[in-house]
């Protein structure tokens, strides 16, 4: 998030996700309360984020931050390949500092064996003959869209679990709505209402697409987003009634065009995407009722037809 954009500075203002805002603010709570009671230094409890992509785990480390008065390191595990990179990272770190690794579950599990022994021990076993190095007390933060690709003891190891969910249609339009409002938009109801249908309950998709009308309304050298802007954007971008891009409806009209279930090897191929980046999107796609997905491959449900033959707009 760019540093010049308003962002939210409180756990108070975070628009849905209530049962995950009320174990943090619990356990931001019973952390101050334990440490005036102590003379010493201790970090706040390391903690796993699970949920869909985009509905709020980033927002949620900063606002931690926030509230500790602490500095958050970001790490893509992706690019930790090694035991050495990883022990980089947490002898950078100072006293309650907190390192979040996104998609921690792509760690190897090589790589989540030290690093449950460093939160676990505070210590680095660095090779040979030298001794362990004593970390600080930090915190890690692990933010994964699926906890059960982290092996059982790195999981165990997190002290806090967050379980995010996607947004309702409600909760994202008063998103959609508080954001326009700190951004210094204006912006009506029912241009709200549309956005918010497109949005498929993420609100990272949400905050793009508000982007994207206000872009529209800019154009015509105006500062409120109406409808009509809503309704140009999405015909520049190609979004349908769900939010779905062309990339996505092309997905669809592959298993519609099919004689029967489609193969994953067989829509990688024609999309000309990684297996990995169409299951991601296939997540949607199951949730909302439009595929199924068997072991003679993908298939469009009664569902999936009607949305393909009603209206794109």
């Amino acid at each position: 998030m760019p540093k010049s954009e308003p962002i939210i500075t409180s756990l108070n203002h975070v628009v849905g996700q209530q049962r995950a805002v009320t174990v943090l603010r619990t356990a931001l709570d019973a952390y101050w309360h334990d440490r005036s009671k102590s003379d010493g230094k201790e970090a706040f409890p390391h903690l796993l984020m699970c949920g869909p992509g985009g509905t709020g785990k980033t927002l949620l480390t900063e606002l931690i931050a926030k509230e500790l008065c602490t500095e958050c390191h970001v790490e893509l595990a992706q690019n930790i390949g090694n035991i050495g990179q990883m022990q980089g990272l947490l002898m950078m770190l100072e006293s309650e500092h907190i390192l979040l690794i996104d998609e921690i579950h792509e760690l190897s599990e090589t790589v989540q064996v030290s690093l449950y022994r460093a939160i676990e021990e505070r210590k680095l076993f660095l090779g040979g003959n030298r001794k362990p190095v004593t970390l600080p007390p930090f915190t890690l933060i692990g933010a994964t869209t699926d906890e059960y690709l982290l092996t059982p003891s790195m999981r165990d190891r997190f002290k806090i679990l967050l379980r995010l969910q996607h947004y309702s249609h409600d909760e994202m339009a008063m998103l959609i709505d508080q954001r326009a409002k700190r951004l210094g938009w204006g912006i009506d109801a029912v241009s709200v209402t549309h956005l918010s249908a497109r949005s498929r309950g993420v609100p990272r998709l949400a905050v793009r697409l508000l982007e994207s009308a206000k872009r529209v309304a800019s154009s015509k050298g105006l500062d409120r987003i109406e409808p009509t802007h809503v309704e140009e954007m999405l015909a520049i971008e190609g979004i349908d009634s769900l939010g779905f891009d062309p990339v996505e409806q092309r997905y669809l009209m592959l298993l519609k065009e099919s004689q029967g279930p489609v193969r994953l090897n067989v829509l990688a191929t024609h999309l000309g995407l990684p297996k990995q980046t169409i299951e991601m999107f296939e997540r949607d796609f199951i949730r909302l009722g439009l595929i199924t997905k068997g072991d003679k491959g993908r298939a469009l449900t009664p569902r999936g037809v009607e949305h393909l033959n009603g209206p794109s707009a």
